[in-house]
């Protein structure tokens, strides 16, 4: 079907300037609202595990002076219970601070709560002591992985729940699993799902779903009509066939693409990834000039510490599996130390002044840098070191 636009003036709303927040899916004008208010966003995608909490004002102020108005994160389930009843909100996983930092620089929030969430991350963000229970079957209906999916979103839930926009937080939409369609078509276990977050959240939130742009996985994962659809694709994508994939399976309510890629992931052994970034700007105004929301992945990417990194099946399947590095540079505008790299920072910051006059923010300086580590030799410890290749 036709994507219909509506010809409005746009105005970039600071969420902390708002006494009451209502935030919504306008689906008959495919348009967000905020407060009575067209609002389009452009958001970006930044970890704030993947960023020592020390940096996370510099990473956002960074995105802010870009032109961008909303700030997009994953959660990582495994992070904060890395053992079962056992949690972990202290420091670069203080996700409260974290949302309280986003609200201090007038910008919106949106969580990618999963509780899967790939994101090149270990097991994509499953705690792997589920693993611990003989046969269970992750994502999934299986009673066993959804008990502890509801023991976990009952205790994240509650705490974001005061953030939420319509209590006057920046938080406007959270994210029910994660590219499902590339995984599954079990639409009563993203509902089933959606109940959970739905207990706690109530319609407070702007609930979505994000897939990626190919029909089967759009038809498996969007989930109407109480979830919200996006898409995922690159700017070397025709946006035209996107839409029209899109529209067969989501016919009204904005446009929205979740992750633009502004770079590409690295793996080991092979060259760091290069994207162009006029393709980038290109793909950014066409977008914004058809009235699409759009998150950059990744805006910034940050590092994997500890042996959170995760892997991946090769494009060629001859190679079998690759694996992440530590580094999640991602090539994106601004690089796995904060500091921005100016041709696509430029890209994007001409494109956001074209369509949201006003930002008289400076360019950002170098990130102040907290000091260098040392590495030393360790022993993997890893199975095949014990008893060989063999």
């Amino acid at each position: 079907m036709c994507f219909i636009f509506v010809n409005v003036l746009l105005a970039l709303v600071a969420v902390s300037q708002v006494e009451s927040g209502e935030f919504y899916v306008d689906w008959k004008n495919d348009r967000f609202v905020m407060d009575d208010e067209t609002f389009q966003y452009v958001s970006a995608g930044m970890h704030y595990f993947r960023i020592p909490h020390q940096y996370w004002e510099q990473r956002i102020n960074a995105a802010k002076s870009a032109g961008l108005n909303t700030i997009q994160t994953y959660v990582a389930w495994n992070a904060h219970e890395p053992e079962p009843g056992v949690y972990n909100f202290e420091e670069d996983l203080n996700i409260v601070e974290f949302i309280k930092t986003v609200q201090a620089h007038d910008m919106a929030l949106i969580l990618r709560v999963g509780p899967y969430i790939c994101g090149e991350w270990n097991f994509g963000g499953l705690p792997p002591w589920l693993l611990g229970t003989p046969g269970i079957q992750i994502r999934t209906q299986d009673s066993r992985f959804m008990k502890a999916v509801n023991s976990w979103l009952n205790v994240l839930l509650p705490m974001i729940e005061p953030y939420l926009f319509a209590n006057d937080g920046p938080i406007i939409m959270v994210q029910v699993e994660n590219e499902y369609g590339s995984f599954g078509c079990d639409h009563d276990y993203i509902n089933s799902l959606y109940k959970m977050f739905y207990e706690i959240l109530g319609n407070k939130v702007v609930y979505f779903t994000t897939d990626g742009e190919r029909d089967f996985e759009l038809e498996c994962g969007i989930t109407p009509p109480n979830l919200f659809g996006t898409v995922d694709f690159s700017p070397e994508d025709d946006v035209d066939d996107v839409m029209r994939r899109f529209r067969k399976h989501q016919s009204r309510g904005p446009f929205v693409n979740s992750e633009l890629y502004a770079g590409w992931c690295d793996w080991c052994g092979q060259e760091h990834q290069v994207t162009d970034p006029d393709h980038l700007g290109s793909m950014l105004e066409t977008l914004l000039s058809r009235d699409a929301s759009v998150n950059f992945y990744m805006w910034h990417g940050g590092s994997t510490f500890g042996l959170n990194t995760g892997a991946s099946l090769a494009d060629d399947p001859s190679d079998g599996i690759v694996f992440s590095p530590q580094s999640y540079d991602y090539n994106a505008p601004a690089s796995e130390p904060g500091d921005v790299r100016l041709d696509k920072y430029w890209a994007i910051r001409n494109v956001t002044e074209k369509h949201f006059p006003g930002n008289k923010m400076p360019v950002p300086r170098d990130s102040k840098k907290l000091g260098g580590i040392t590495l030393n030799p360790h022993q993997s410890g890893l199975l095949t070191d014990q008893i060989g290749p063999d």
